[in-house]
């Protein structure tokens, strides 16, 4: 196991550095892996992807990974590995528990930005395989995301004036 005591700085003692290492590892060979295969198949990547699409699968992307990560209907995939925390604010916020891999998983399944590396992943890797069915499914997703940025607006300008 790669001893990661002597690399780090002072402060990092809590973290399962080791853990994350593995998870990017893995991201890494999850993500270089399905781009090789692909190539194999005889699908080569695109030279290029329109900004059009490459916009709609960032909402999708910002959607996907706030649905993992924070919204109550996912509370059972993040469960084994987080505590509940109250929040008046709607959204669910829990923290990552235990140690090692359960706590290197609990940090990605609570943090968006961390999820919305792997769900950017899973949605290029189908705009790839089936650039129409990710089309469809990331308007969906990024139709809720628009809506999601119009809500929190909404709510902003009613509370301002009380």
């Amino acid at each position: 196991m790669l001893n990661l005591d002597s690399l780090v700085g002072h402060g990092h003692e809590e973290e399962p550095l080791a853990h994350y290492v593995r998870l990017m590892g893995t991201y890494l060979l999850l993500s270089a892996g399905s781009f090789v295969l692909l190539e194999r198949a005889g699908r080569p990547l695109p030279s290029r992807i329109p900004l059009r699409d490459v916009a709609l699968l960032g909402l999708a992307t910002n959607r996907l990974s706030r649905l993992i990560t924070r919204d109550k209907v996912t509370r059972a995939v993040r469960a084994p590995f987080t505590d509940v925390e109250p929040d008046a604010s709607g959204e669910t916020h829990e923290t990552p528990r235990g140690d090692g891999m359960t706590r290197a998983i609990g940090e990605l399944l609570t943090c968006p930005r961390c999820a919305a590396m792997w769900a950017s992943l899973a949605l290029t890797l189908g705009y790839f395989v089936s650039p129409r069915v990710t089309r469809a499914a990331s308007s969906l997703l990024g139709a809720a995301a628009i809506s999601d940025f119009v809500n929190t607006g909404y709510a902003r300008v009613m509370n301002a004036g009380k």
